[in-house]
């Protein structure tokens, strides 16, 4: 009978749990300057089987802390986990060290929580790096793509996923609602030879009359074998249900001395929504 009356409860906190779900969204910053700080992206994937996976990228300032925690959520849609992971990075002989703890509830269409991230790096057993992210407060939705035009809301944020499986998107717009502030997500690249996944933060741009926008963004990351210099995509438009568009990100690594190009890679055309 407790088993019967605990089923009950869950499905009463969390309405979707019959079906899969995927809830994304996070934390992002007004601005782009503050990339490595207030930034976390958090994606909750409901298979339908009572169970959930929780993934969260948590910004400090010297790293990003990353886990992944499969879990039953109590009775009114709430869990918490806390874990270290240890990863290896593309510096010779640098290991990182994260602290991660991840604590949210689901209701419904929504989820929201907190998460921390204490980051060290370690250099042939000595630290180097170590930093702390703080406590973000962040937020995801089970968002759907809407079709009717509508305003943006003042200083909001739109919380969702992408199409690349549950990848997570926070998009924020600014006090006077003319403005996309940033646009925050996570992305799969696939490559010649390689696939990997990252995070970008893209700087805002102007929303039209019709709540439409075009963000673009160009940079470079430089390695020891050469250069690697990216384009950044993100077009969309605010409707009754929130925000809806597409995204992409290309890259092209070329080799140090003779400029000729190693590897280029692309996540293609990628649809995301998000809602308040």
């Amino acid at each position: 009978m407790r088993a019967v009356v605990l089923a009950g409860l869950l499905a009463l906190a969390w309405p979707a749990a019959a079906q899969a779900v995927d809830y994304g969204g996070g934390q992002a910053p007004p601005s782009a300057k503050r990339a490595h700080r207030d930034v976390a992206l958090v994606t909750l994937r409901a298979p339908g089987n009572g169970r959930v996976t929780v993934r969260a990228a948590v910004a400090a300032p010297c790293g990003v802390g990353k886990i992944r925690r499969t879990l039953t959520p109590g009775a009114d849609g709430s869990f918490r986990f806390a874990a270290t992971v240890r990863t290896r990075t593309s510096a010779p002989g640098v290991r990182q060290t994260s602290r991660m703890t991840v604590a949210g509830r689901v209701a419904g269409s929504a989820a929201s929580g907190t998460a921390t991230a204490k980051v060290r790096f370690r250099r042939h057993g000595r630290i180097v790096a170590r930093c702390s992210s703080g406590t973000d407060n962040w937020q995801a939705r089970a968002a759907v793509a809407g079709t009717t035009p509508a305003p943006p809301r003042a200083l909001g944020a739109y919380y969702g996923t992408t199409s690349q499986g549950p990848r997570a998107i926070v998009v924020r717009t600014a006090g006077n609602a003319r403005r996309v502030a940033t646009a925050v997500f996570q992305y799969r690249m696939t490559c010649r030879n390689r696939v990997f996944d990252g995070e970008n933060i893209t700087p805002g741009g102007a929303i039209a009359a019709d709540g439409t926008f075009h963000l673009r963004e160009r940079f470079a990351l430089r390695f020891a074998e050469g250069n690697e210099r990216y384009r950044v995509a993100v077009d969309g438009r605010f409707t009754a249900t929130g925000v809806s568009g597409t995204l992409s990100v290309r890259s092209v690594f070329k080799r140090r001395g003779d400029g000729r190009v190693r590897d280029r890679c692309t996540t293609g055309a990628t649809i995301f929504a998000a809602a308040l």
